[in-house]
């Protein structure tokens, strides 16, 4: 297996020393949920949008940036931190606003060191992207992370993601412009794909020589359409075996230069439907093995 950097690697490399992302939740929605294209979101997506549990939406910017990079500091003694707008899509707003609101993140502690903004393909453009490019005179780490999960739109039409492939290539070159650092979601083991089509998918990032990955086993969240599929037993998610499987294939396809952001996602265990679901015990378990493979 090749060499590829992890995400931790990367940031000591950058700046001299561990780095930890501040999750933020800037009560952003998603066009599809708020009816522009759809309503619920992609069947695995909940209510909170990948958030991290940690605040009410409707705790201001400052505290959660504050408290968050207190806790680490407290506990883990960290020294740097990345401003992460996380839940939902993080530019589906007019420019004016977004400018306040990475504003009220980046520069409320002077060991804010970078910025990362999650979003969707659909979300982004010319304007926004010089504004977030901008960030880049001052901040050493500027990046965006798009939502593509499949490069299949059969799949994509089948989750409900409302937006397809050559959305994900136009924002691509879009994004590549403003030499910024793109790092993309892949959700591994989404219905009716095989092996095949999953490293067809890291085949098609391989040539775009994509900056930066975030792998995800799909996992049944409750409250979700995916839940009732699988309740149905029309779905059935991909074991721990074939998740090292496939993702151990799938980044050895990566250009070297890939950085690898995650090998495994996770969840609030009250959140998961399957309470016996592996990766309660095994996540890192995976990124052990992964690590040990990439090398």
């Amino acid at each position: 297996m090749q060499k590829h950097q992890s995400f931790n690697e990367y940031l000591r490399n950058l700046y001299g020393c561990k780095v930890f992302k501040v999750s933020i939740d800037a009560n952003f929605t998603c066009p599809n949920r708020d009816g522009t294209k759809s309503f619920g979101g992609c069947i695995f997506c909940d209510e909170r949008g990948s958030s991290t549990r940690v605040h009410k939406k409707k705790t201001p910017i400052k505290e959660q940036t504050l408290e968050n990079i207190k806790i680490r500091k407290t506990r883990y003694k960290a020294k740097k931190f990345i401003a992460y707008f996380q839940s939902f899509s993080n530019t589906y707003d007019s420019v004016e606003n977004l400018k306040f609101l990475y504003d009220s993140a980046i520069r409320v502690h002077p060991d804010i060191v970078g910025l990362s903004i999650s979003t969707r393909s659909d979300c982004i453009d010319e304007e926004k992207l010089k504004l977030i490019a901008s960030y880049r005179k001052f901040l050493p780490f500027v990046s965006i992370e798009l939502g593509l999960q499949s490069m299949h739109d059969r799949t994509l039409k089948l989750i409900n993601r409302q937006e397809g492939l050559d959305d994900f290539i136009k924002a691509y070159h879009l994004i590549k412009k403003y030499n910024l650092h793109l790092c993309t979601h892949i959700m591994l083991g989404l219905p009716n794909e095989t092996k095949e089509d999953m490293l067809q998918t890291a085949k098609f990032l391989s040539k775009l020589n994509i900056d930066g990955v975030k792998l995800h086993n799909l996992i049944v969240l409750k409250n979700t359409e995916l839940e009732k599929i699988y309740l149905d037993k029309k779905f059935k998610p991909l074991s721990y075996d074939e998740y090292i499987d496939i993702a151990k294939d799938f980044i050895n396809i990566l250009p070297n230069s890939c950085i690898i952001h995650k090998m495994a996602g996770s969840a609030h265990p009250e959140d998961i439907v399957d309470s016996n679901y592996w990766i309660y015990k095994k996540k890192q378990e995976i990124e052990n093995i992964l690590s040990k493979k990439n090398q």
